[in-house]
């Protein structure tokens, strides 16, 4: 009997190698499949939207809130928890990346620009880089409206599913942002629709900046590597590029007569106690982010919540011992001065 092994981890089958997950940053772009909602990925939040709730902005699943939706894969929920860990994990990047954009826009910002932030969650990177610079006017958008009620006075907020296109004028932002949007959206849509509109809606001269992760850890163990290996496979299944930075791009690179595409900078986030106190809180906010997704890793797992639970147990347990690093990316595009949009 095998009695090294954590317990959790004998409740499905760690000698499953069949993924075709790579452990390594590649210049090949992923192969994902087309963008079709995979019924071993997106079943349990999909059985809940069906024909009956077809007028609901919200439905629930296992006691959690989901936008009823079916143009995005919002396998985390809507609700208040979820928006408190989006602000933990805005501050976590900011100390990581030692700013809040790597972009060269800080005079502009200073002066005064107009900045949109697309898929902005709760609000957190817009709150916190309009109070920095009170001269510059800040949009964020979201197709999920869990927008904070009190915010500065230099901020709106609106709901809006960028896959039907951006409401604004051509050559509106001097700087548009897109932060972890790539992890829940058709990678194939936003080659084909959201490139052209992030590029439009900067001015010539402006800036666009992507902002999501790779899916290869570093230090994985028994447990850490398995939930990955589940997670990014039906990732994939579902139409989503779970390691996007090379693909991102080669995607601008395609547009090279209306853009710059400068070098992908890449941080290495540290999970655990052994990398201190930002460690800690880099788990646990990972933690807080596979919990609230316990009815899919349970269904893609196949094991009970409470079986999942005894695993995140064993993960954290993991990570504290031998400390897990990920890796996020920012890739930054200039607009071309003598850029004209059609």
């Amino acid at each position: 009997m095998d009695t090294d092994r954590p317990a959790s981890s004998k409740m499905f089958d760690i000698s499953d190698t069949d993924s075709g997950i790579s452990s390594e940053i590649t210049e090949a772009e992923p192969e994902v499949n087309s963008p079709t909602y995979s019924s071993s990925f997106m079943d349990p939040i999909e059985a809940a939207m069906k024909p009956d709730n077809v007028l609901e902005k919200f439905v629930e699943v296992s006691g959690k809130r989901y936008l009823n939706d079916n143009t995005v894969k919002c396998y985390l929920p809507a609700d208040r928890e979820e928006g408190i860990r989006e602000h933990d994990r805005h501050y976590i990047d900011r100390i990581v990346w030692e700013g809040n954009y790597s972009a060269p826009v800080s005079e502009n910002l200073s002066l005064g620009a107009s900045v949109l932030d697309v898929g902005c969650g709760a609000g957190a990177w817009v709150i916190d880089t309009a109070l920095d610079y009170s001269e510059s006017v800040f949009v964020g958008i979201d197709i999920v409206p869990s927008f904070p009620e009190n915010h500065p006075p230099n901020t709106v907020f609106f709901k809006c599913n960028v896959l039907n296109g951006l409401p604004f004028p051509d050559n509106t932002f001097d700087f548009v942002r897109q932060g972890l949007l790539l992890v829940g959206i058709d990678w194939q849509l936003w080659r084909d629709k959201v490139v052209s509109e992030l590029t439009r809606v900067t001015k010539p001269g402006g800036y666009i900046e992507i902002m999501d992760v790779y899916e290869e850890s570093t230090n994985p163990g028994i447990i850490s590597g398995k939930i990955d290996t589940y997670l990014f496979e039906n990732l994939r299944k579902a139409g989503i590029n779970p390691a996007s930075g090379t693909g991102v791009i080669k995607t601008f690179n395609g547009f090279k007569d209306k853009v710059i595409v400068a070098p992908i900078e890449v941080r290495t986030y540290h999970l655990g106690k052994k990398a201190g106190r930002i460690g800690e809180a880099t788990l646990k906010c990972m933690v807080d982010a596979y919990r609230a997704m316990k009815i899919i890793f349970a269904h893609i797992m196949r094991v009970t919540e409470e079986e999942f639970e005894e695993i995140l147990i064993d993960f954290e347990k993991e990570c504290n011992e031998a400390t897990l690093c990920k890796t996020r990316y920012r890739a930054i595009i200039q607009k071309r001065l003598d850029a004209y949009d059609n």
